[in-house]
């Protein structure tokens, strides 16, 4: 039986980056399933992923079933795609692009987590949540490139119900066939399955143009672009905050951080009070 070769840290990193560079967004996927063993290995990347204060609040649900998919597809239906008819792509795609998947990994956090804190300071840190979710979901997302399995990462959450990315219902109604604590909050959906395309090293193809609001490339642009320079390297001609916006600015900034202080003390206080009420004896 052959053995298969160890990698040394030059070659494993040389992996990763090459999974990293390769991820891309695929919204058409084959015919083929992905067996179960593979989807827990993408849900155990995702586990994996780092959480703030290691709350390892993610939680997934995983959907595999043509006909669930096609459903909740039916439910969240989304085609951002350009100059498309929607009412004909509802009858040719009932199911949008989700319909396309062949499975689904829908994100949640777990809020209780946050809650447990217990000193009324849930809102501080329940962006977090978010933060989390976001980390997990991107784990999947390299693990499925370096499996070359295609994948998207579709956006939904809480306030998305009742609007038109849920046909006017809540999330919760869509989803009622699952045991889903009243405290998990979705925090998104990753669309996965093998692609109808691949590149000359086998990995998903992906679009060269998309955008729901602004259709621009894919392509990234040169990393200085998107790192912050010190105020010292300001390029000659870049606008300049003037001496009395900047002041109004600083004047803004003063006033809200003294409405965050009532805040936190208002929450505090609530919090102490309603502490005090539920441990009377």
């Amino acid at each position: 039986m052959l053995k298969q070769p160890v990698l040394t840290e030059p070659d494993v990193a040389t992996s990763v980056e090459t999974a990293i560079r390769k991820r891309c967004s695929v919204r058409r996927f084959s015919d083929e399933p992905i067996d179960d063993a593979t989807l827990e290995r993408l849900v155990e990347a995702g586990i994996r992923a780092p959480s703030g204060s290691n709350w390892q609040n993610q939680r997934f649900l995983v959907v595999s079933d043509p006909d669930e998919i096609a459903r909740i597809g039916e439910a969240r239906f989304v085609w951002p795609y350009r100059n498309s008819d929607p009412q004909r792509i509802r009858q040719t795609r009932p199911a949008g692009i989700l319909g396309e998947a062949t499975a689904l990994l829908i994100v949640f956090a777990d809020s209780l987590n946050n809650d447990r804190r217990g000193n009324g300071e849930y809102h501080l840190w329940e962006p977090l949540e978010i933060q989390n979710c976001s980390a997990a979901i991107e784990n999947v997302l390299i693990m499925a490139t370096a499996l070359k399995i295609a994948s998207c990462w579709v956006s939904a959450s809480d306030g998305m119900s009742y609007t038109r990315m849920f046909s006017d219902q809540s999330w919760r109604a869509v989803l009622a066939n699952y045991e889903i604590p009243s405290y998990y909050k979705l925090q998104g959906i990753v669309l996965l399955g093998y692609p109808t395309a691949v590149d000359d090293e086998g990995f998903p193809r992906g679009e060269k143009n998309h955008g729901a609001t602004v259709w621009q490339s894919t392509a990234r642009r040169p990393v200085q672009e998107y790192c912050i320079r010190p105020r010292s390297e300001r390029p000659t001609g870049e606008i300049c905050v003037g001496r009395f916006d900047r002041f109004r600015i600083k004047f803004l900034a003063k006033a809200l951080r003294i409405a965050h202080r009532v805040s936190r003390w208002c929450d505090k206080r609530i919090h102490k009070l309603e502490i005090e009420k539920h441990l009377q004896p």
